[in-house]
C-alpha cells in the first residue's frame, strides 16, 4: 500500500472525527453533483474530517493564484447555508464559520 498526497482549495470547516460516514452519506444523498455541493473530505488517517464546498484542486507542480476575487464570491451566502443545513441534518451544532482551507493531505 503506497502514501499518496493531494492539495486542494475547498470551503466548509472541520466536523468532530467520529461522525458516522453512513449519517453523512445520508445527509448528503439529495446533493446535486456540482463544484458546489456539500461534500466531506477525510485527512489523512481520520486526523481531521471536514465539510466542504467549491473544491479546486491543485495538482503536482502546478501553481493557482489566490486572488481576491477567489475570497469575496457571490456564492458565499449560499454556500454558508448548504454547509450549515447539512451540518443540523447531521446534529452538528456550535461549529466554526466557514472559510476557505488549504488541504494538503498525506496519506
Amino acid at each position: 500500500m503506497g502514501l499518496y498526497h493531494t492539495v486542494t482549495l475547498a470551503y466548509g470547516f472541520p466536523i468532530p472525527t467520529s461522525t458516522d460516514f453512513d449519517a453523512i452519506d445520508d445527509a448528503l444523498k439529495d446533493e446535486p453533483e456540482n463544484v458546489d455541493s456539500v461534500g466531506y473530505t477525510v485527512v489523512g488517517d481520520l486526523d481531521q474530517l471536514l465539510l466542504t464546498t467549491r473544491h479546486i484542486s491543485v495538482g503536482e507542480n502546478e501553481v493557482v493564484a489566490l486572488d481576491v476575487s477567489l475570497f469575496a464570491r457571490p456564492e458565499t451566502p449560499a454556500w454558508n447555508t448548504a454547509l450549515h443545513n447539512a451540518a443540523h441534518r447531521l446534529g452538528l451544532t456550535n461549529l466554526p464559520e466557514p472559510t476557505w482551507l488549504l488541504i494538503h493531505n498525506h496519506r
